[in-house]
């Protein structure tokens, strides 16, 4: 899968992030070619084939850029993602049903998006203070359920999931001198931190912790830096957060960070045609 979060684009942060030098990074802010020698693969395992019918695969069109992130189906018309990932995209190429996303599976569905009036970005999107990054895609027709291409349930209620393993799935990179995205859907595990011990690791993740994410632990570095920005963590089946950012140095064994989903309900009611 991914390390730190890795995949494409440069970063570029304002003065209020949390420690210059991006102490903190989304998964798609680095470039293959710059992925420095400390960042490792680290965990992740091999999907069995469309073990995980909800995943995504996005290729998002940015300028003369293309990057690529993860997502998973909500409903027969939308797919959650991040902010960070449709933000200043002009075209987006979903994939559904794959399990090598580099092949053309005939399991596959691909759909363009090119009207950018269906990238539903929060209105609270600040990239800076890394803060409420969760978007929709709305899709030009239906798509139905199969045997390879499932919606999943999204969390609701007041759990915090602390201490129980969530999953996390990806077709991100595996090495630092990789090119483009791993072929076959891996996943990684790790154990969901309370907000509290999250924001005690150091004074940048205090800095950065609100009740809108949530964390896994770091320990025995693994973590979401095994997937893609925008992809889902799971806990027993039930979408609880989406891949958003994590420490720059993924082998440190730090945190990595996801947007709640269970402090966005409302929203993602008021925004599709989700029925919890």
């Amino acid at each position: 899968m991914k390390v730190v979060f890795l995949i494409f684009g440069v970063v570029s942060m304002s003065q209020s992030f949390p420690r210059a030098g991006n102490y903190f990074i989304h998964p798609n802010q680095m470039t293959y070619s710059s992925i420095p020698p400390r960042v490792r693969i680290i965990g992740g395992q091999d999907a069995a084939p469309h073990a995980y019918p909800y995943q995504v695969g996005m290729y998002l069109t940015k300028g003369i850029s293309q990057e690529f992130c993860g997502g998973s189906i909500i409903s027969s018309n939308y797919v959650l993602t991040a902010a960070h990932c449709l933000d200043k995209a002009s075209k987006a190429t979903l994939i559904f049903g794959a399990h090598n996303i580099k092949e053309d599976e005939a399991t596959q569905v691909r759909v363009t998006i090119t009207d950018v009036t269906q990238f539903i970005i929060h209105p609270g999107w600040n990239a800076a203070s890394l803060t409420n990054d969760i978007a929709l895609v709305k899709l030009l027709g239906a798509i139905k359920e199969s045997n390879v291409i499932k919606f999943v349930k999204l969390a609701s209620g007041s759990d915090t999931f602390a201490g129980s393993k969530g999953i996390v799935t990806g077709w991100g990179v595996t090495f630092n001198s990789q090119k483009g995205v791993t072929p076959v859907l891996k996943y990684v595990t790790s154990t969901i931190l309370t907000n509290e011990d999250c924001k005690n690791v150091n004074a940048d993740y205090k800095k950065v912790v609100k009740s809108t994410i949530m964390c896994f632990s770091g320990k025995g570095t693994v973590g979401t830096c095994q997937g893609d920005s925008g992809g889902p963590v799971l806990v027993d089946g039930v979408q609880v957060g989406i891949v958003s950012f994590g420490a720059s140095d993924c082998s440190a064994g730090l945190p990595s960070v996801f947007t709640r989903l269970t402090e966005y309900k409302n929203w993602i009611i008021s925004n599709s045609d989700v029925k919890y």
